[in-house]
């Protein structure tokens, strides 16, 4: 009534309105009061607010929650910024997911950040670091951050491995040898090695050899030489032989340890060896029987013990006496120290030379049917011929029947 008085009816009219207007703004426009739940990650009970304020930073500090850097909120599933405004509606939820601390420690150096990611991988990538092929970390990327984390990186170097003829590239951060070519899928297996060893450190010039090695046993047969028995018969005439047994040889057999690398023979090693076949002597009967006989060989007419065929060459003039003493002259004949010893001072009658002593040695002619005749320089005719020789009577005393 004072303001009809004051400043009549129409002027009273709308102040009215104009109050009118200002509680239905207030209805409308203003945020009422309503419910909220903001739960913290990972605890077990949530905060209930009444709230009447729309800025999200609010509704924490409301719950006595203080956001710190790196600090995250959730809504509805995604991150909003502390200054989001929210729409004013009953019942809505807000996840507030603190930071946690995060050391890294990569090639010695320690250095401290604060995520609210949801993994270790997440909160790597937020930092901008990015991890290459071949990298190690000491925990799995997907580790949750709900509690402070260390971690380990070791960054992977470029290394070569070759194995056998074959050779490629990779990255690793392994520590040792054996580490880096398990990560490469590289198997050592029986009796590979790996140059350096297994469990010893990257090499600093970044090359690791595999060396593919296998091993074979082998068995090799040799023979083993038959030996030759020789024995008297008194109802054979000397010079006369006959083969009692046959000999053959036996099997000697090896077994061979044989090392490969890289497909290719660098040892063999013999590890144990016997006999699989004894060998059998041959056995030659050779005849005692002295029958004098003369020849019919118009050079060499002379009464003999032994017809022999024989191997005959010359010698002629070296400056030295012959092995009985005497100085040699033409009818000198040479023969091995085995006949020498049972012909010395007898005669042969040979062929195209005539009548020869036995005065010298041939040490050339052992284990051979040789003689060696001299021709003075003056003289000399090489001779190289084989021809039957004529052993003189008498027989050589203590003469067995067999000239070895």
């Amino acid at each position: 009534m004072d303001m009809l008085k004051k400043f009549g009816r129409p002027a009273a009219y709308v102040s009215i309105a104009a109050g009118v207007l200002l509680i239905l703004y207030a209805w409308f426009v203003s945020p009422r009061a309503f419910s909220a739940e903001i739960r913290v990650k990972n605890a077990q009970d949530p905060t209930r607010i009444d709230v009447n304020n729309l800025i999200a930073a609010n509704w924490l500090g409301q719950a006595g929650l203080k956001l710190y850097p790196g600090d995250a909120i959730i809504y509805s599933g995604l991150q909003i910024d502390p200054a989001f405004k929210l729409p004013a509606r009953q019942g809505q939820t807000l996840v507030y997911q603190p930071a946690q601390p995060v050391t890294l420690i990569t090639g010695g150096e320690r250095r401290v950040f604060y995520s609210s990611a949801p993994t270790l991988g997440a909160a790597l990538w937020e930092q901008g670091i990015m991890l290459s092929s071949g990298d190690q970390l000491s925990l799995p990327l997907d580790t949750p951050l709900i509690a402070p984390v260390q971690v380990e990186l070791a960054g992977a170097l470029p290394l070569t491995i070759q194995v056998g003829d074959t050779q490629f590239a990779v990255s690793s951060a392994a520590a040792t040898v054996g580490e880096a070519l398990a990560r490469a899928g590289v198997a050592l297996q029986n009796l590979d090695v790996s140059i350096p060893a297994e469990d010893q450190p990257i090499p600093a010039d970044g090359v690791i050899r595999v060396v593919r090695v296998r091993e074979e046993i082998l068995l090799e047969e040799s023979a083993i030489a038959y030996a030759e028995e020789r024995v008297t018969d008194a109802e054979l005439t000397v010079g006369t032989e006959e083969v009692r047994q046959t000999g053959e040889n036996g099997v000697q057999v090896s077994s061979l340890r044989v090392r490969y690398e890289n497909g290719v023979e660098v040892a063999r090693t013999t590890e144990q060896t016997w006999v699989s076949k004894q060998p059998l002597n041959q056995i030659t009967a050779y005849g005692s029987q002295v029958v004098i006989q003369r020849s019919a060989d118009t050079e060499c007419y002379v009464d003999y013990w032994l017809a022999k065929e024989v191997y005959v060459t010359s010698y002629h003039d070296t400056g030295q006496t012959t092995a009985s003493g005497a100085w040699p002259y033409y009818g000198v004949v040479a023969v091995s120290p085995e006949w020498y010893s049972i012909l010395k001072g007898s005669s042969i009658c040979i062929p195209g030379y005539g009548v020869a002593t036995v005065l010298d040695v041939c040490p050339g002619c052992s284990g051979k049917d040789w003689l060696d005749v001299f021709i003075p320089t003056s003289e000399y005719i090489s001779w190289s011929r084989n021809l039957t020789a004529y052993f003189m009577t008498p027989v050589p005393s203590g003469f067995s029947g067999d000239l070895p």
